[in-house]
């Protein structure tokens, strides 16, 4: 996880997400110390996306990824800025503009920033209406990015497009008769 470890009760988001990655990277481990692969694991860390980006993401993937890539080098801007600072002294927030653009890609960058979360209003009048972001201290690139969600994660890996785990996928990668 690229967030700090905050393990000393500061904020319960960052304990909360710090966690959550301590959980992954010990599923990760476990299973290579099984020598298991092809294990799936965004069942319970993937969010849930709506309908609406789902869609976008299959009709405008471009747009979408240059979006999650704008959003996370402004999270990682964020976090060295305040890297090494105290409380008292980090930097509040980053704002940041995005070109004026038309209703429907406003919309995707309002949803997509709630999984970032990331603050967002649109500003200015048409035909120069855009949207203005917020990065803060609990912004995140979230475990499974919107451009990623029809890619299968798996433990030590990404592999092929996603479909819901089957038993028999989950058997054949352990061997269930007793010792």
């Amino acid at each position: 996880c690229a967030l700090p470890d905050l393990s000393s009760g500061i904020n319960a988001e960052y304990g909360q997400c710090v966690e959550q990655c301590r959980v992954e990277e010990r599923n990760q481990n476990l299973a290579e110390g099984l020598g298991l692969s092809n294990v799936p694991i965004d069942g319970m860390l993937a969010p849930t996306y709506s309908e609406y980006l789902k869609q976008e993401v299959k009709s405008n993937k471009d747009f979408i990824i240059e979006i999650e890539e704008k959003f996370a080098e402004l999270i990682s801007k964020y976090k060295r800025r305040n890297e090494g600072t105290d409380f008292l002294n980090r930097v509040n927030y980053v704002h940041f503009d995005f070109k004026p653009m038309k209703k429907e890609k406003r919309r995707v960058i309002h949803e997509l920033a709630e999984f970032y979360k990331i603050g967002s209003m649109s500003v200015d009048d048409e035909p120069l209406r855009n949207v203005q972001i917020k990065i803060q201290y609990n912004s995140a690139v979230p475990s499974v990015k919107l451009s990623q969600f029809f890619t299968k994660r798996v433990l030590g890996g990404v592999t092929g497009m996603m479909k819901p785990p089957q038993k028999s996928d989950l058997r054949s990668e352990v061997n269930l008769t007793p010792l």
